[in-house]
């Protein structure tokens, strides 16, 4: 992101993963910053300290646009990052360590993301990257009737095939996401060079595999299911983790739910009250409630994290 950051002619302030929120936030108002990069766990955890900060101090963030990467912003992320921000521009740029960057989200070329919406449009250049769109069952050697290719317009896992990439290329590398292929809007056309239109498409990402789900107490937890209810508006849930673990000398899992909420308690639901509705979602009974608690965090640092890039791990699988 550095890289690409000061090829696109910006001055470059880095931050490693390691640096505290409060010293992210104290220069970016020393350094007047106006543009905050970073993977999507560590935005969130910036936004989050700013909003606790005096007025006075919060005052002197300034900033124009949010670049992030990793996993999405949910919608109550983006709501909360406008909410103590303003409006801020938020773009973000698709990549991975086996593809490097390779797809952009920016409300200029793709319109403003609703807030209530879980996936993202990114831009793609079918000159770089050859996307195709194949059907899930491709992934689980079950025959099918149906075509594994599947149309524009149509849900299925993404494979791709970079053109440019000459170490390591990938060769219809299955990516283990869920999207689309559209035309480029009219949006984006406006301020892309016509020569450009037949190259270049839109991704619709809805994000990892959905066909996911855990054991607990005898009962089957579909993770998209869980997704959707710990992103509802109500809930006013900034970050969250799941951990399924084991009971010292029993064979018993127990599960745990970790949660950073916004400090901006108007309207939603007090801790009590999450509580209740998240033992309900989960099936908590009086004879599995000791093996099943909710833990409100302050900050990312109580979330097991990623060793590479420090991203908070949605689900943690301690009993395998």
């Amino acid at each position: 992101m550095t890289e690409i950051m000061e090829n696109a002619g910006a001055t470059v302030l880095s931050a490693g993963s390691y640096m505290p929120p409060k010293d992210v936030a104290k220069s970016l108002a020393d350094y007047h910053v106006n543009i905050l990069a970073g993977d999507s766990s560590h935005v969130v955890q910036t936004v989050y300290h700013i909003s606790l900060m005096a007025k006075e101090d919060r005052d002197r963030v300034r900033l124009d646009k949010i670049i992030y990467t990793s996993e999405p912003l949910t919608g109550p992320q983006r709501a909360f990052i406008k909410t103590i921000l303003g409006e801020v521009k938020i773009i973000s740029v698709m990549g991975s360590a086996e593809a490097g960057p390779w797809a952009i989200s920016s409300p200029d070329l793709t319109g403003e993301q609703s807030l209530t919406s879980n996936s993202t449009d990114f831009v793609i250049d079918t000159r770089n990257m050859v996307v195709e769109i194949v059907s899930p069952s491709v992934i689980d050697g079950v025959s099918t009737p149906n075509p594994i290719l599947l149309p524009q317009g149509e849900e299925g896992l993404i494979v791709q095939t970079s053109l440019q990439r000459l170490r390591n290329p990938l060769v219809r590398y299955v990516t283990g996401d869920i999207g689309s292929l559209h035309p480029l809007p009219s949006a984006a056309c406006a301020v892309i060079p016509e020569a450009d239109w037949g190259h270049l498409r839109v991704l619709r990402m809805h994000g990892r595999d959905p066909r996911f789900s855990f054991k607990w107490f005898g009962g089957y937890f579909e993770f998209d299911r869980i997704s959707a209810f710990l992103q509802e508006e109500e809930c006013g849930i900034l970050q969250w983790q799941i951990l399924l673990g084991r009971l010292e000398s029993s064979p018993q899992a127990t599960l745990e739910i970790r949660l950073l909420r916004s400090p901006l308690r108007d309207g939603i639901l007090s801790d009590d009250a999450l509580i209740k509705r998240v033992e309900a979602f989960f099936i908590v009974l009086p004879e599995n409630e000791p093996l099943f608690r909710v833990v409100f965090l302050d900050g990312l640092g109580g979330f097991e994290r990623s060793a590479t890039a420090g991203k908070v791990i949605k689900f943690v699988n301690q009993w395998d």
